[in-house]
């Protein structure tokens, strides 16, 4: 028998300890997260921290070798691991930051020196994650009998982390923020100190809280990468960041040059100076031009490009402009005389900048009499007032960007953008009204396919069986734009657009009466298939090219709602052969950076499960319903997880709200669950049952969830949280509970598998974060929420294994 340390009055102490640890590691996680997706893309910050979680799995794994030895140690070795893991926490960016390593996400797939660096960093960042996790699982070895209790802490201070995250992004840049979290796991080894080795543990605390100081006051230099938007900015001559502030949005730069010129796809009559603007950055992606508006103005620049096409139709005297960013479409609203404009921008810190240290920038364009700027994300405005309001013009932003993204947008959700949010604002229309929204010329053609799919699907569900009559589109030399209009576009329509193209040198692609010769009048294309794909969309009922394209051009859906996704699966080797392996990447690498993330996480995950085996295989029987059950626990959770953050992303209107309020309430939820159980004695019994109910409250999410929260989307503030914490709260509370109830069953009657079991339910939670993103995008988040439901009445099964195979 192993003896376990004595804890005389100890326990409160631990707790906290282990609460406060546990708000360090999920905040270091989500600030980590923010910090890459700052200098790369979320991609890389995903595969990172994806990689780097393992560290629970490795820890467990560690346990399971040396058990007897950590046991032993443990009074000591606890508080040191915490602090170990909190000077991890303060020294591992500022590492990654050194040129020898850096690493740069667009071209892994390219440069064969990228990959030993990405595994520089995949090392650097496990640290933080192995050392703090590695001390979490040994507190629930030594306190396996008071499993729920100590979850509990674990769960609880978790949820505290997320909210804390929010509030320090809002005062402090994430560099900053990473040596304040840092001294967290500090202070709870302090909190625990261990007499032996004393002299050690001061010694380690002094040296932690001194860098986690100095990084603090002297944060490492941020190089982002070459290829962002805003490292091209700064290359321009006269260059510099004329403003720059954390948000919980993200950082926000502002950069001024006299060679910033914004004018997508600018005719090439026009033959005037394009003005200069400063432009807006978030995360080092471009957010959008500051325009100078001038009621006076005989002319604005986007009368000149593309996106005139609405207003050359006809008069707009009411304007909805979507995702309106830094108002440039409102400007150009206002100059076609529009009477009044709504504009939708999602990014309150943006507002506030146009509103106060830049509002002069733009001649008081957010301060206009006949515009009204609304905070809100652009779905969320279309679900709340869908039947309320209505306009002549409803004008979606410019999307890609020049020479495309390479899919760097492929997992992002845009609910503004799915077929049920084209619907609300085909509901919105005035009789006379049109939708509009453009695109850069894409080659392959993928997102100027899917929305003209998109607008014709629309067409179809409101029973118009002439889409060409109710459709137009021209295009210039790098842009194109597509309005569908509410009643058929008629002949004087036809003929303004036709001048139009003459004098701006512009082609029509889509008109009622389109000729052939028509479409590449003025700008010459090499491959002409992109009208024959336009033809066919029109034309046919559209079975065949969605199948037999070789990307993924059907509209997207509340269900699937990433319009930027293009890549198939099965179109991957036709792709390579086609365009050449190397050339692959720059297509979809997005996509390709999350399959890449879940094999490894998969090679890795497994092998941490696999080698505890080869040191259990005396331990007796129960290993299979061990694997089972705490892999299918792992799996679930973050189905469930996933699914309710996509649910409530729609529902508040916001990512960074829904993350927020979905990962915090939900952990603790299941804290308050975990303690619950804590005073439950049958538990086998009890946590076959708690899984049945898990799986009963998923089966009725699957069919209820959405219609509730459709129906209550539009109510008060306050309703909606009660909605969000009522829907949220209630499985988390359940799902709390079946860990903690088999960690106790583990320790009444095989106590070594415990460790493992810990080592499997971290291994399994990180494949599960990048498998559910994989099977959301293939199948749809019915098919995820299918999946978890799935996964706890496996966990049913495996506890009644349990008590087949050991009496």
């Amino acid at each position: 028998m192993i003896k376990y340390p004595k804890k005389p009055g100890f326990e409160p102490r631990l707790l906290l300890a282990l609460g406060l640890h546990s708000v360090a590691i999920i905040a270091y996680q989500l600030v980590l997260m923010q910090m890459l997706s700052f200098i790369q893309w979320h991609h890389f910050a995903y595969m990172i921290i994806s990689i780097a979680m393992l560290g629970f799995g490795a820890s467990g794994t560690l346990v399971v070798i040396a058990r007897k030895w950590f046991i032993k140690r443990a009074g000591w070795l606890i508080p040191m691991l915490m602090i170990i893991s909190g000077l991890a926490m303060a020294v591992t960016f500022p590492i990654s930051r050194q040129e020898i390593i850096q690493f740069d996400l667009y071209i892994l797939f390219t440069e064969i020196r990228q990959f030993p660096r990405l595994a520089a960093n995949y090392v650097l960042f496990f640290l933080p994650f192995f050392f703090g996790a590695l001390a979490i699982g040994l507190i629930f070895i030594i306190h396996a009998k008071k499993i729920g209790v100590y979850y509990f802490s674990n769960l609880a201070g978790s949820g505290i982390g997320g909210i804390l995250v929010l509030l320090m992004l809002s005062y402090f840049y994430p560099q900053q923020a990473f040596p304040l979290i840092a001294l967290l796991p500090v202070i709870s080894g302090v909190i625990i100190y261990s007499k032996k080795y004393k002299k050690a543990q001061i010694a380690l605390t002094g040296i932690s809280v001194a860098i986690s100081i100095l990084f603090f006051i002297r944060p490492p230099d941020i190089t982002i990468s070459e290829y962002k938007s805003l490292s091209n900015t700064m290359t321009l001559p006269d260059a510099e960041v004329i403003y720059s502030e954390p948000s919980i949005y993200g950082v926000i730069d502002v950069v001024s040059s006299p060679a910033i010129r914004y004018a997508p796809g600018v005719s090439l009559a026009f033959d005037k100076d394009v003005p200069v603007k400063p432009s807006v950055f978030l995360n080092g992606n471009m957010y959008g031009a500051i325009p100078k508006h001038d009621d006076s103005a005989k002319y604005n620049i986007h009368d000149y490009t593309t996106m005139a096409l609405p207003y050359i139709m006809n008069d707009r005297d009411s304007v909805l402009v979507l995702k309106a960013s830094t108002g440039t479409a409102i400007s150009h609203a206002l100059n076609n005389e529009a009477d009044h404009t709504d504009g939708a921008i999602e990014n309150k810190a943006v507002i506030n900048l146009l509103k106060n240290e830049f509002a002069g920038k733009s001649n008081n364009l957010f301060h206009h009499p006949k515009i009204n700027i609304i905070h809100q994300e652009s779905r969320a405005f279309l679900n709340e007032n869908h039947g309320k309001r209505s306009y002549n013009h409803i004008v979606l932003p410019l999307l890609d960007a020049f020479g495309g993204t390479a899919g760097l947008n492929a997992l992002h959700e845009e609910y503004a953008l799915t077929l049920e949010a084209f619907q609300l604002m085909w509901d919105m229309l005035k009789p006379n009204g049109v939708i509009t929204i453009s695109s850069w010329m894409d080659y392959p053609p993928r997102t100027t396919l899917k929305i003209f799919s998109t607008l014709c699907e629309l067409a179809k569900n409101n029973n118009i069986d002439n889409a060409h009559k109710h459709i137009v589109a021209i295009r210039s030399w790098g842009t194109i734009t597509f309005a569908i209009k509410k009643t058929p576009v008629n002949f004087i329509e036809t003929q303004k657009i036709r001048r139009f193209s003459d004098e701006k040198f512009f082609d029509p692609v889509i008109l009622p009466d389109i000729q052939p010769h028509e479409r590449t009048k003025y700008n010459v294309m090499e491959d002409t298939s992109f009208f024959d794909y336009i033809d066919e969309i029109m034309f046919t009922d559209r079975t065949d090219i969605y199948h037999d394209y070789g990307f993924h051009i059907k509209p997207a859906t509340d269900d699937k709602p990433y319009f930027s996704q293009f890549m198939r699966l099965r179109s991957v080797r036709y792709l390579a052969e086609v365009f050449g392996p190397a050339q692959m990447p720059f297509l979809e690498l997005g996509y390709l950076i999350v399959l890449m993330t879940f094999i490894q996480s998969f090679v890795l995950a497994l092998l941490f499960i696999i080698v505890p085996l080869f040191f259990l295989r005396r331990t007796g029987r129960g290993k299979l319903p061990t694997l089972l059950y705490f892999g299918a626990l792992g799996l679930g959770y973050m189905f469930v997880e996933i699914i309710l953050i996509q649910r409530f992303i729609l529902f508040f209107g916001h990512p960074i709200f829904a993350i927020t309020a979905v990962i915090s309430t939900m952990l603790l939820s299941s804290g308050a669950g975990s303690y619950f159980s804590s005073k439950i004695n049958d538990v086998t019994k009890s946590a076959s049952k708690v899984n049945l109910i898990i799986a009963g409250i998923l089966l009725l999410y699957a069919v209820g969830l959405t219609p509730i929260l459709e129906a209550t989307i539009g109510s008060h503030d306050i309703l909606k949280i009660i909605v969000a914490l009522i829907f949220i709260a209630l499985p988390a509370f359940f799902m709390g509970m079946p860990f903690p109830l088999g960690i106790k069953h583990l320790s009444k009657s095989n106590e070594s598998h415990i460790g493992w079991a810990w080592g499997i339910n971290g291994s399994v939670s990180v494949i599960a974060t990048s498998l559910a993103m994989l099977i959301a995008v293939e199948g749809g988040f019915r098919i995820v929420i299918t999946v978890a439901l799935i996964s706890y009445l496996l966990a049913f099964g495996a506890m009644k294994l349990y008590k087949r195979i050991i009496v």
